[in-house]
């Protein structure tokens, strides 16, 4: 089997990480795998924000945590409840992927991209988590504020339509779980 697949194959969402932060030459690469994804029309309208820094991401992490408390599904509410629990799973870098509003399909510009991140990071042995509570946060007023006063403000005309955590696996890495059948249609 090639080493596409293969990374493919091995690639898990990691929830407990090591605080060693991820050398710039790492994730130079990983940033630069996320800029050679599938566009529509080539626009390329993405914009990356890393936060590597340890008080914004805690003072973010705090915030986001009020999505699942404020949610209505009672899930994300237990979860958000238990003392353990870190939106963030203590990663030391936060990508958020932006896109321009005004692009033809930016939220999927932006997912492609991030996907080439975390594929990028699992085949260099850096694991990753998608954060979606990020993309919920900052679609309140509250959390627009929150951005606007951390200094993570975005490019005129972007918002965030993907967000993952990355660093070194605390754990070892799960087994994946049993793919599911009937997910195929091939008309011939």
């Amino acid at each position: 089997m090639n080493a596409t697949i293969q990374t493919i194959q091995r690639r898990r969402s990691i929830r407990a990480y090591k605080p060693d932060q991820i050398d710039q030459g790492t994730l130079d690469l990983i940033l630069e795998a996320g800029s050679y994804a599938p566009s529509a029309m080539n626009q390329q309208s993405w914009h990356f924000t890393v936060i590597r820094n340890g008080a914004i991401l805690e003072k973010l992490e705090a915030s986001c945590k009020t999505v699942f408390m404020e949610s209505n599904s009672e899930a994300l509410r237990d979860i958000a409840r238990r003392k353990d629990f870190s939106v963030f799973y203590s990663a030391p870098v936060l990508v958020i992927i932006t896109g321009d509003t005004a692009a033809l399909a930016p939220q999927y510009d932006c997912t492609l991209a991030m996907q080439n991140m975390m594929l990028a990071a699992a085949s260099l042995d850096i694991g990753s988590c998608w954060m979606h509570s990020v993309m919920m946060f900052y679609e309140t007023e509250k959390g627009k504020s929150i951005f606007r006063d951390l200094g993570v403000v975005f490019p005129e005309g972007h918002k965030p339509y993907a967000a993952a955590v990355f660093g070194y696996n605390a754990l070892s890495l799960p087994e994946p779980e049993p793919r599911k059948s009937g997910k195929v249609t091939i008309l011939d």
